[in-house]
């Protein structure tokens, strides 16, 4: 079942969402035409609380300058997603920065994104929330986007960046949760066609596209 009907057939009556700048809806035309809202608008219109912080990423990892990035998923995931009990839907869209940051490839890198997306899927499914949560592999990014972006955020590789899809397929079948194939589902467009001017964020066919992958993810 796809995990749009899963949702429906469990009467969920909220949706929280959780990631960076693109499910902030950033370079949406407008705010109804992000990911999220469409999402919800294919789930009999649910509520939505869009726990997304702009330029973040998801492992808790030193960066260049020795320091984690403010606001990682890691750190914060507890207050957006585990604040109180409750039976939301909770989607997941994470690791399109971790992907772009190549400065300091020692600590921030694939190995530490998969224990700390771990670590964190452990925690939501520890508290009951395995059978509401969907996981989506990192938006694809253009190959004139891996030259755009502020200090650290530029020179990943193609094949660099999809490490990091592969690490989500991979969490989620040792996971058993829904997957959303995000990248491989705009990735099949062609490059650049749903990107948005700046070659980082989404067009509006973008996001269009990364909500089907929501509505359709699997198990």
């Amino acid at each position: 079942m796809q995990f749009g009907d899963h949702l429906k057939s469990l009467g969920i009556s909220n949706i929280r969402v959780f990631g960076d700048s693109i499910t902030a809806g950033l370079k949406a035309s407008q705010p109804h035409l992000a990911w999220p809202p469409l999402f919800a608008a294919e789930v009999d219109g649910l509520p939505i609380q869009n726990h997304a912080v702009p330029g973040t990423v998801l492992q808790g990892s030193r960066l260049a300058d020795g320091k984690p990035r403010p606001d990682s998923g890691l750190g914060s995931f507890k207050r957006a997603l585990l604040a109180g009990p409750h039976r939301d839907a909770i989607l997941i869209l994470y690791g399109y920065n971790d992907a772009r940051y190549t400065a300091a490839t020692e600590t921030m890198n694939v190995r530490n994104f998969t224990r700390d997306y771990a670590r964190m899927l452990e925690k939501l499914i520890e508290a009951g929330h395995g059978e509401r949560l969907a996981i989506g592999s990192p938006p694809y990014i253009p190959d004139a986007g891996f030259l755009v972006g502020s200090a650290g955020f530029t020179g990943q590789m193609r094949t660099g960046f999809e490490g990091y899809v592969e690490v989500v397929r991979m969490l989620a079948r040792r996971f058993s949760l829904f997957y959303a194939s995000v990248y491989e589902s705009m990735k099949a467009h062609g490059d650049g066609v749903l990107a948005s001017a700046d070659q980082i964020h989404p067009s509006d066919a973008g996001h269009r596209a990364i909500s089907g992958a929501f509505i359709n993810a699997r198990r």
